[in-house]
């Protein structure tokens, strides 16, 4: 028990090593109680790779007043639960847009080169830039060596001589502070993106 009040409060820190021990010890379990929600084990893992980052950037207020293992398991149920309430929204604007766009193809057309969807374009891609810019250095060279120079996992393990493992870890944290940060500015964009999903741009 002593062990893991020392893990809660090394967490509570912003340490690291607490955070790799979760993805060590914890990792495998959270993203199998995930996917009985989700049913999906892409899904299930960003789930829980998004619960662990929420964890890491509100580490100065977290409260844990139960175990770990329960209060693992409870934020990611919740964050599955909330997934697929805004999934089934998600959906059904999807399919609304998706009728619109195939009803209005000279608009998207027109769309596709106006003054505003360029703007959009720059400022996605200018928050991306300065979201990596912000992440620590080692997580940062290791997202920009797998999506930027399309490495696999052991060529970026031996190039930063550091194990595959570690370079998981730091992928699995570039990708949910992406998720973080684009969240919001996403949701809000979904038109335009659904635009360039057309172009291939992503």
């Amino acid at each position: 028990m002593d062990k893991e009040q020392d893990l809660i409060k090394d967490l509570i820190a912003g340490k690291e090593d607490a955070y790799k021990y979760i993805y060590d010890h914890h990792y495998q379990a959270l993203c199998t109680y995930a996917y009985q929600y989700v049913k999906d084990i892409y899904i299930a893992e960003m789930i829980v790779g998004d619960v662990i980052f929420s964890i890491w950037s509100k580490h100065d207020n977290l409260i844990i007043n139960s175990s770990l293992r329960g209060y693992l398991m409870s934020a990611v149920r919740n964050t599955s639960i909330n997934y697929l309430i805004r999934e089934k929204k998600m959906e059904a604007i999807k399919s609304e847009l998706q009728a619109s766009m195939e009803k209005n193809t000279d608009v998207l057309i027109y769309l596709e080169n106006t003054p505003l969807t360029k703007l959009i374009e720059r400022e996605l891609d200018l928050k991306i830039k300065d979201t990596l810019a912000n992440m620590p250095d080692l997580t940062r060279r290791v997202f920009e060596l797998s999506r930027f120079s399309d490495m696999k996992y052991h060529e970026i393990a031996e190039t930063l001589d550091v194990s595959v493992d570690t370079v998981k870890y730091h992928m699995k944290v570039a990708l949910s502070r992406l998720r973080n940060d684009l969240k919001d500015y996403i949701n809000v964009l979904i038109p335009f993106l659904l635009i360039l999903l057309k172009k291939d741009l992503f």
